[in-house]
């Protein structure tokens, strides 16, 4: 059965795209692509519960068609839809990492947070932590301030923007940080 939400979207769709959706295995992938932006192929592959080769044939076959992108950087490839920007790429590849998000939702809601706070509450080692603000930092995502032998951490990149991406994915993170975050942002 067709739902409201596959009619109003199939409207956005060429007839070349809607004859390619119409085989099951691949509007599957497709909507998993649509719903869980950036994610990894393991992921969709867990997620769909097909085989191994039979999602990476149809991933591939929805990349040709241009109705999905996939999005390589180093050893990961990540999809996402073929309308998503190029720069929520980049903040959807860190919010999809459980630990990087933390990191990042933490110095969103803590301005100018230093280290031992942010290890604080992501429970993970200082040097994992370092690890992921250095990575941070050369994506200009955060970026830091000294001040004697302290350093302090804010977001460089458009705070709205981060919350549009959690907002439309929330259903997605499966994550009550997640939910609180965009409860509090709404608050305000």
């Amino acid at each position: 059965m067709v739902s409201l939400r596959d009619n109003m979207e199939s409207e956005f769709l060429t007839d070349r795209e809607k004859k390619v959706l119409e085989v099951d295995v691949r509007r599957k992938l497709y909507n998993i692509v649509k719903k869980y932006a950036g994610t990894h192929f393991r992921e969709i592959e867990r997620k769909s519960e097909l085989a191994t080769g039979s999602v990476q044939y149809h991933l591939n076959f929805l990349v040709k068609q241009n109705l999905i992108k996939l999005e390589k950087e180093g050893n990961n490839v990540r999809y996402f839809p073929k309308d998503f920007l190029s720069d929520n790429k980049r903040i959807m590849a860190f919010l999809r990492q459980r630990s990087v998000r933390n990191i990042i939702l933490f110095v969103l809601t803590h301005n100018n947070c230093n280290h031992d706070q942010i290890v604080k509450f992501v429970k993970l080692s200082p040097s994992t932590v370092s690890w992921h603000l250095k990575k941070l930092e050369d994506e200009n995502i955060l970026g830091f301030v000294k001040s004697g032998r302290k350093t302090h951490y804010n977001v460089l990149i458009d705070r709205n923007e981060i919350m549009n991406l959690l907002i439309t994915y929330q259903e997605s993170f499966l994550d009550n940080l997640v939910d609180n975050i965009i409860e509090m942002w709404e608050i305000n």
